[in-house]
């Protein structure tokens, strides 16, 4: 039998890929939104994504991981069809509901934002566009939970063609701002959302389970306060960035948190679609923790590697995408990207709690880390702007990481806990290659100083790898999968 390292890299390459493609679109386009927006139109938009997030909790109520962790506890391919089937006639009966709310939501949503209905059409737009989104993230959930990866990789492909396609359509060549971008997004998911539940009812059946039902909401029903107040915890920093300075302000802000956002998107999330399935998969048999452990470690190298290229060629990204109006933004991204990094760490402990179905202390915790980070935000914003908020939103993470081990340490003692002295050897290289980045550099765009910032960030892997973090134990595991890969290559050639 595989080991558990092995399968989770195994099936995990091909998810990531999935993964990178359905983000794509993000990435993709920014450089459109930055070109035709200037910061405080982006501003505006983030202002409504914070809003349509909100809906997105609410119609979702933890759905996706409730789904999987449901979807694994039934044995039978009958009953795990009975399940899938439930929660997609779910999520359709409420999402065609919300869609038919959209208007008067978006009314009290631009009043509440704005302080005024002047941007009721926009957020009508983008909440249905929101309800539309969540029939394809459950699709998509569902044909991770099958490990159908090369259909997922075809879905994220055609989902990158439709947003790309509508937004060029109504962003660029009918010049409609803002309500262009919320226009194309839910056109692109009507067209999607429709073919994946025929698709999916097709192969599952009409089958509605109301225990079924119950069962995913008394697990999903905690992440819903949870994501609410993670959701009330990025809020803060743009509202109070639009009250003491402009919605201009706002705009750097949410254009640094979208680049970062890229470690997440394309890694994090990624990583996580396999490596959380195959721990709860685990616990209704046989686990090696220590193999999971070291695959999660790993991650946390890339992960890291990843961030500080990020961060040390932030200068090289802005001049490529976006207008100068964005310049102020880049003393923010090293804090922003750090963020970021943190969080994928965090995702260790959430899921341990996750398996152990201990999912009710998450919202205190993201209560916790919303009070720690309302007082920074206020404290931070006040005193340095843009950077204060970067600065505070760095701060709640780390207090949330740290409160999140803590909890999973008490009710969570079979499972292997974080390392700090082992994350430590790879975050403290990291800061130490970044800061002789921005030394060396600074802001200069040069091709030859590009490829030197290549070259710290090998530095970093290669210190993270062969120091103490990895240890002895570790990098035999490595060598032995890498061995093991090429074998496998040279017996298909």
């Amino acid at each position: 039998m595989a080991s558990e390292a092995a399968t989770i890299l195994k099936h995990g390459w091909l998810f990531m890929l999935a993964n990178v493609v359905n983000r794509a679109a993000g990435l993709l386009l920014l450089p459109l939104y930055t070109r035709l927006l200037s910061p405080s139109e982006f501003g505006v938009y983030a202002l409504v994504v914070v809003v349509a997030d909100l809906l997105a909790v609410m119609l979702m109520i933890g759905m996706n991981n409730a789904f999987t962790a449901v979807y694994f506890e039934h044995a039978e391919e009958g009953d795990r069809r009975r399940v899938a089937s439930t929660c997609l006639l779910a999520v359709v009966g409420t999402s065609v509901a919300m869609v038919g709310l959209a208007w008067p939501l978006g009314m009290a949503g631009s009043w509440a934002m704005f302080g005024d209905t002047g941007h009721a059409a926009v957020m009508a737009i983008a909440l249905a566009g929101v309800a539309l989104t969540t029939l394809f993230e459950l699709a998509l959930a569902y044909y991770r939970a099958r490990k159908r990866s090369g259909l997922c990789l075809l879905v994220s492909l055609a989902k990158v063609v439709a947003l790309l396609a509508f937004n060029l359509l109504f962003l660029w060549a009918l010049g409609l701002g803002v309500e262009g971008i919320f226009l194309a997004n839910g056109a692109s998911f009507l067209a999607l959302g429709l073919l994946l539940v025929v698709a999916i009812l097709k192969d599952t059946g009409f089958s509605f389970s109301f225990p079924i039902l119950k069962r995913v909401a008394a697990l999903g029903l905690p992440y819903a306060p949870q994501s609410l107040l993670d959701i009330a915890n990025n809020f803060v920093s743009r509202w109070l960035l639009n009250i003491l300075l402009s919605t201009a302000a706002v705009g750097l802000f949410a254009f640094g948190m979208r680049l970062s956002q890229i470690l997440f998107m394309f890694l994090t999330a990624s990583f996580l679609q396999i490596w959380s399935v195959s721990r709860l998969e685990a616990q209704h048999g046989a686990a090696d923790h220590g193999q999971a452990d070291f695959v999660f470690h790993l991650f946390v190298v890339l992960l890291t590697g990843a961030g500080l290229g990020l961060a040390l060629t932030a200068p090289e990204i802005l001049w490529l995408i976006a207008s100068a109006d964005y310049t102020p933004v880049l003393t923010s991204m090293p804090f922003l990207v750090l963020a970021y990094v943190l969080h994928g760490v965090r995702m260790n402990p959430e899921v341990a709690i996750l398996k152990a179905k201990r999912v009710g202390v998450l919202p205190w915790i993201s209560a916790a880390s919303l009070a720690v980070g309302s007082a920074l935000a206020l404290a931070l914003v006040w005193q340095w702007g843009l950077l204060g908020a970067a600065l505070a939103n760095l701060g709640r993470e780390v207090f949330q990481i740290v409160l999140t081990e803590t909890v999973r340490r008490r009710i969570c003692r079979d499972e292997v806990p974080l390392n700090a002295v082992r994350i430590g050897w790879i975050l403290v290289p990291a800061a130490f290659a970044y800061a002789a980045g921005w030394y060396l550099f600074g802001t200069a765009v040069d091709p030859a100083f590009t490829a030197e910032k290549v070259l710290l960030v090998l530095m970093f892997l290669a210190t993270a790898v062969f120091g103490p973090g990895m240890g002895s134990a570790g990098r035999a595991m490595l060598g032995k999968l890498l061995l093991g890969r090429v074998r496998r290559l040279q017996s298909a050639s």
